[in-house]
């Protein structure tokens, strides 16, 4: 594997724009069609722009990754495979343990993915970093990017980790188990009232998440999972909202970035934080 292969790096991003594409588009249309709010048409094309220029970051960190793992010669330690455990002759029901076996590799990555979270709301670098993702005030399906450093820190917290686990399960889980991971990302920050009801006890959906952007004080330090809502009930940090709780989002001494030099220096931006941290003590009558 080259160090420098322009072409995989293409590849990788192409392929994961046509997924943002497809799964922010179809939520997109949901929030049209049954908002629980409306923000401007801004917010979206703003939203694109920002997709854009983190997948096109990513890909390269996802090249490098995947060159650093075949140097370094890092293997798989242990073996876990859904397939032979989930497994029929029969098509229908072998296609619906498929999905399963998807669904168990995706609630096995967000284990990971939980205390990564955690992390990131608990150090304050990484939370530096992953702030970007939650100033967004217009929360919508297009407009939810995160960091052009989040690859970084998910590739140390995630993806290593599973990456000493080899899923043996054919080609048929991995690929419905990234494509639920990638309508998830989209779908549970879309404002749409359409949510997943009682599902959302195993599986995160819009409202289940909307909390963890909340800006109320008793919302803090709730719903980590990204993927299900299994890690939040057995670590006891889920909050699970009432029927009609749609709270207004973003942080409140950081306004949103909306230019492109905004969103990229967000982290880095000196003024920004020291001038979060006069408000902060203005507030608190210091």
């Amino acid at each position: 594997m080259h160090v420098l292969d322009l072409n995989q790096i293409a590849q990788i991003f192409v392929k994961s724009f046509e997924l943002v594409l497809i799964f922010a588009t179809i939520c997109a249309a949901l929030e049209f069609i049954f908002p629980a709010y409306r923000y401007s048409f801004a917010s979206y094309v703003r939203g694109v722009r920002n997709w854009v220029i983190r997948l096109g970051c990513g890909a390269f960190i996802w090249h490098f990754y995947a060159v650093s793992l075949d140097w370094l010669g890092i293997k798989p330690l242990i073996t876990l495979n859904f397939g032979t455990l989930l497994h029929s002759d029969n098509v229908i029901i072998g296609n619906g343990l498929a999905v399963l076996s998807g669904l168990l590799v995706a609630i096995v990555g967000d284990f990971f993915y939980y205390w990564m979270h955690r992390a990131q709301h608990a150090i304050p670098f990484l939370w530096r970093l992953h702030a970007t993702h939650h100033s967004i005030r217009e929360l919508t399906a297009w407009n939810c990017h995160h960091h052009v450093s989040e690859p970084l820190v998910y590739a140390t917290f995630v993806a290593l980790p599973l990456t000493l686990i080899r899923f043996e399960s054919g080609l048929v889980v991995p690929i419905v188990a990234m494509t639920l991971i990638t309508f998830q990302a989209h779908f549970s920050h879309s404002s749409t009232r359409i949510t997943l009801g009682p599902l959302r006890y195993i599986i995160g959906d819009n409202k289940f998440h909307r909390i963890h952007h909340s800006m109320e004080p008793h919302h803090r330090r709730r719903n980590y999972g990204f993927f299900t809502t299994i890690w939040d009930t057995i670590f006891l940090t889920a909050y699970w909202p009432k029927k009609d709780e749609w709270p207004e989002v973003g942080l409140r001494d950081q306004p949103e970035p909306l230019t492109a030099r905004d969103y990229v220096m967000f982290p880095f931006d000196q003024r920004r934080w020291r001038r979060a941290k006069v408000e902060r003590s203005v507030e608190a009558g210091e």
